[in-house]
């Protein structure tokens, strides 16, 4: 079976794909196409399955068809060139997409955004505690205009814990019924994490049903509050709104 070489797919250390798998700057006829689109899908296949297992999970949640059925979602891929006699390596993933969920902040007050979410978080075991991890995810944030406290996170493992409090100062993460967690910090910028997803409907949900279930418990004791604005909320009708307020 003929084999594209990473090096050959992938051009820059850090690529962004989506739905198309057809890396920025990828020339070919359609037959060198389709041979790099499914070189490339077993990389993110194999690399997807790694992931899920060192996260203990009982399902992929990466991989090529998912991206492809996917089409607001993003992966990220960092690649070492000198990997393999120098026909490079995958070393790393990143996906990422917003999602449309209710959060519940400190206070237990709901409310709805459709924030950035990373969906999956990965780097080969063998390239762990090299600063991989950061140079990916600082090249998302980078490149998505976003601080690491306005990030829904899927599911996060007591590794993704550690790694945001040591390079963000994220020192505790709020876990929600849904299975996403976020910072205190976020619903200080909920209208803002709206205003960059395209939403323009106020944040209004109901205080009823479900929604009015407690969230479970943290896993880390410790809370530092962000600053800069804060949020004020209010309760009408059996609604509830966080509605942004600017500090003074």
């Amino acid at each position: 079976m003929e084999w594209v070489a990473v090096n050959d797919m992938l051009s820059e250390n850090i690529t962004k794909l989506n739905y198309t798998l057809i890396p920025p700057g990828f020339r070919g006829d359609v037959r060198s196409v389709r041979l790099m689109q499914d070189s490339l899908s077993k990389l993110i296949d194999a690399l997807g399955e790694q992931s899920a297992t060192a996260q203990g999970l009982n399902k992929v949640i990466t991989t090529a068809e998912k991206l492809r059925n996917a089409p607001t979602h993003i992966l990220y891929l960092l690649k070492d060139s000198k990997a393999k006699g120098g026909k490079g390596d995958v070393i790393g993933l990143l996906k990422i997409g917003r999602k449309h969920l209710f959060l519940f902040d400190e206070h237990d007050k709901v409310c709805e955004v459709e924030p950035l979410c990373v969906l999956d978080f990965f780097v080969l075991r063998d390239r762990q505690r090299h600063g991989y991890g950061k140079v990916l995810f600082d090249h998302m944030l980078q490149d998505m205009e976003m601080a690491a406290h306005e990030l829904a996170i899927d599911g996060p493992s007591p590794k993704m814990e550690q790694f945001l409090h040591k390079n963000y100062g994220i020192e505790r993460l709020l876990r929600q019924n849904n299975n996403f967690a976020v910072a205190p910090q976020f619903f200080a910028g909920a209208a803002e994490i709206n205003s960059k997803s395209g939403r323009s409907t106020p944040a209004v949900t109901p205080a009823l049903g479900r929604f009015a279930a407690p969230k479970p418990p943290s896993a880390i004791a410790t809370v530092i509050h962000g600053g800069g604005s804060y949020y004020d909320h209010e309760t009408r009708n059996g609604y509830s709104r966080c509605r942004a307020m600017n500090s003074h």
